[in-house]
């Protein structure tokens, strides 16, 4: 396999993530199955969009290749009919955001690295790529974004760290080794921020008392 096919399948993939869990959002919202469908298909191509258009990259992908738009549609629907006979893990959705986030990180990064940007846009809009989807997803679905939770601080982080070993080994490593691996450290940081509370520290004012979120409620 080529390495063009290569990412064509890793898109694909990551879409079809990303819209499952933009669908699997929509739980306990009252959402019906066109709300899950527009849920998954901004969950799953609005990062890309977002990169697109800041890097004046038009067509915009899923527009010329409607193949992207088709399995984001399928995902979320396969999603709402399976949910609704099945349980699934608490979770899951963290998890395949996980991978969501460190395929479409580095596939942004290759985006970004092909039009010959510089090394610090390449790193912004793989974060960019990898983030911004979810984002409108959580606004939509009246939370607070991953990215700004304290747990999910290592979100945006894991993306960057990803894109800059892709960044420092573009050229020295093959392509599609450096493409998995570099996609490895942004899964594998983001499951240790899920499941081993591995975070950044946080803001905190000197001779200021810091809450636990109960506390905060209880006052």
């Amino acid at each position: 396999m080529d390495y063009a096919s290569l990412i064509f399948i890793a898109e694909l993939i990551g879409v079809s993530v990303f819209s499952i869990t933009g669908a699997l959002a929509a739980q306990g919202k009252r959402m019906d199955i066109l709300g899950v469908v527009v849920l998954g298909i901004v969950t799953a191509l609005g990062g890309g969009t977002v990169r697109d258009i800041t890097l004046n990259a038009y067509p915009i992908g899923w527009v010329v290749n409607n193949t992207y738009l088709w399995t984001a549609i399928i995902s979320a629907v396969s999603a709402f009919l399976v949910c609704r006979y099945f349980l699934y893990p608490r979770r899951t959705m963290l998890v395949l955001d996980a991978a969501g986030l460190a395929l479409f990180a580095i596939l942004g990064a290759e985006k970004a690295m092909s039009l010959g940007v510089g090394p610090v846009i390449v790193v912004m809009m793989a974060c960019i790529t990898g983030c911004a989807g979810g984002m409108i997803r959580d606004i939509l679905t009246r939370e607070i974004p991953l990215i700004l939770h304290r747990e999910g601080e290592l979100y945006a982080t894991c993306a960057i760290l990803g894109a800059v070993f892709y960044v420092v080994f573009y050229g020295l490593i093959e392509e599609t080794v450096l493409a998995i691996a570099s996609m490895l450290i942004i899964f594998v940081l983001r499951l240790a921020a899920v499941f081993g509370d591995l975070c950044l520290p946080e803001f905190i004012v000197a001779g200021h008392k810091l809450e636990s979120p109960d506390e905060a409620r209880d006052r």
